[in-house]
């Protein structure tokens, strides 16, 4: 029977929980298809978890205080999406709770659980139940309970779990959009996996291999491909998150300045590190009042949109945060000025490591952060850097990085890919880093993209009905055509743009689009449009057949 709880004990449970919830990630991503599919719950509450436990070191303390500040400031500065914000709370009222405290008993314990509760409420503007937040409370009020009843701190933590549990089985009771999707809220079903980690490691159980203590419903599969929500016709917006360090205002100013300028606003920390959660559909508008209280850092934009129709289409866990590619040994980088160009897609990243880029993986459904592209920045063996974003929601993140590398960097703020090769095409390595950018954007105006994919649901827009399964073209950012066909498409497109004098037509084949394929449909739209030269690339980007440069 284990009476105290000492800093060794929390290391080891931390690392526990970590296991459990490393085991259940994909079950609770599957969850997170509604009401905006903030990032992936699973992927973020782990990536919160790595962060704190990273803090930790690998020393053991035996002093519960020290370790349980360690984790909540890990935690808090490795905070990812809504859930892993709202879990960085619950650690750092932990950590609250426990105070100077080098160990504590059922009834200390039971009083940092209340205080991880507490903390969590406060840091949510508008606290919502059927959530995370009410799992936590259910965890509490059972500690409590508990306490008076025993001193075994194993006891206390079984009884934890299973009034988490049944929170968790409640949870669509309370919340009418949990109801509609068929699932239980998917932070509070992660949360209860935390705690059964906790309470393995406490009864001194394997906290590795298959476990089945934390019931997955059998169908959960069909539940989420069946019920998942409508996208809005405005679509979720983007999912915007940052730190400010070391702000010019206190806290709470910083909190009511900004919680007003979006939803799902989760604004957490204190006068010296606060951490910023917002969804909105203006993420420039955000980041740019935001720099006015500090400088902000590890920054990230996502769409939430593209993410829900890739969770519906896929129905599997998100990659794995962008790894960073070296920029090649020649070309740009040796002549002395570096380019960082952010695509996805083996065919993408050949074209620009060929023409001496370093690669950050991402795209439509996977955005890099600021960090990422600040790691590439500072791998390129140049003073001079230009970023080509090739997507119009990485701008944001790539413009963060002028303010935090010390070398000379500058941002094309390139939307599409095609725009990004045709930018990279114009550098002159023996010119100014100014001169080089302002050739760039002029070669990015130049170029119009249509993006061939299916809709992934019914809709209407611009009076255009759409049926799901259609192929539809998107033109610069805009649908603007639909068919049965990709020629149909990118032909109705083109005519859309109203002969802007087009000479050159680039056809990038995507992923499991055959060579025989991409050449047909080059064919057919070089016989259609005679004026324009056709030439076919292999993108091998997902969900997009073709992508189509017209320069």
């Amino acid at each position: 029977m284990i009476t105290r709880v000492d800093g060794i004990l929390f290391k080891r449970s931390m690392l526990g929980a970590h296991a459990r919830l490393a085991e259940a990630r994909d079950t609770v991503n599957q969850l997170n298809v509604f009401p905006v599919p903030d990032g992936d719950t699973g992927t973020n509450m782990l990536l919160t978890l790595e962060s704190a436990i990273e803090e930790m070191g690998v020393e053991d303390i035996t002093d519960l205080s020290r370790v349980a500040q360690m984790v909540a400031h890990g935690a808090l500065m490795g905070a990812r999406g809504n859930s892993g914000v709202i879990l960085s709370q619950v650690l750092r009222g932990f950590a609250q709770g426990v105070a100077d405290r080098v160990s504590v008993d059922c009834h200390q314990l039971a009083q940092a659980f209340t205080e991880a509760t507490s903390v969590a409420y406060r840091g949510v503007t508008k606290p919502t139940e059927g959530t995370i937040l009410t799992v936590a409370r259910a965890a509490s009020t059972a500690a409590v309970k508990a306490a008076e009843e025993t001193e075994d701190v194993g006891e206390v933590m079984q009884r934890v779990v299973v009034a988490a549990q049944r929170a968790v089985d409640e949870t669509p009771s309370q919340l009418a959009v949990l109801r509609e999707a068929g699932v239980v809220d998917a932070g509070g079903y992660g949360l209860m996996v935390i705690l059964d980690g906790f309470l393995r490691t406490f009864k001194g159980q394997e906290t590795t291999g298959p476990r089945a203590a934390v019931a997955v419903p059998a169908d959960l599969p069909r539940k989420v491909g069946a019920h998942a929500l409508e996208l809005p016709e405005e679509g979720w917006g983007f999912c915007t998150e940052f730190l400010i360090d070391a702000p010019v205002v206190a806290f709470d100013e910083v909190r009511n300045a900004l919680t007003g300028m979006g939803e799902s606003a989760v604004i957490v920390g204190d006068d010296t590190l606060v951490r910023v959660h917002i969804h909105t559909h203006d993420p420039g508008a955000l980041i740019a009042h935001a720099t006015q209280y500090g400088p902000l850092l590890k920054l990230k934009v996502e769409d939430m949109s593209r993410q829900h129709h890739d969770i519906l289409e896929q129905g599997k866990a998100a990659p794995a945060p962008p790894p960073v590619v070296p920029a090649a040994a020649n070309g740009a980088k040796a002549a002395g000025i570096g380019v960082v160009a952010v695509a996805r897609g083996d065919g993408f990243r050949r074209i620009f490591e060929e023409l001496g880029a370093g690669v950050v993986e991402g795209g439509q459904t996977m955005n890099p952060s600021t960090e990422d592209l600040l790691l590439a920045v500072e791998s390129v063996d140049s003073p001079d850097v230009i970023i080509l974003p090739n997507n119009k929601n990485v701008i944001p993140s790539a413009q963060q990085v002028l303010g935090l590398s010390q070398k000379h960097v500058a941002v094309v703020p390139t939307s599409s890919i095609p725009q990004g090769i045709s930018a990279i095409l114009t550098l002159d390595p023996g010119a100014r880093l100014e001169d080089n950018t302002e050739a760039m954007e002029a070669a990015r105006q130049g170029v119009d993209t249509i993006e061939v994919t299916k809709a992934v649901r019914s809709t209407s827009v611009n009076g255009m009905k759409i049926k799901t399964g259609d192929i539809i073209g998107v033109t610069n950012g805009k649908i603007t055509a639909r068919g049965e066909h990709p020629v149909d498409v990118i032909r109705d497109a083109i005519k859309g743009l109203n002969g802007k004098g087009h000479e050159l037509l680039t056809l990038y084949a995507g992923e499991g689009v055959s060579d025989d394929e991409a050449s047909n449909v080059a064919g057919e739209l070089g016989r259609e449009f005679g004026s324009l030269t056709v030439e076919v690339q292999r993108g091998e980007q997902e969900h997009y057949p073709f992508i189509v440069s017209l320069e």
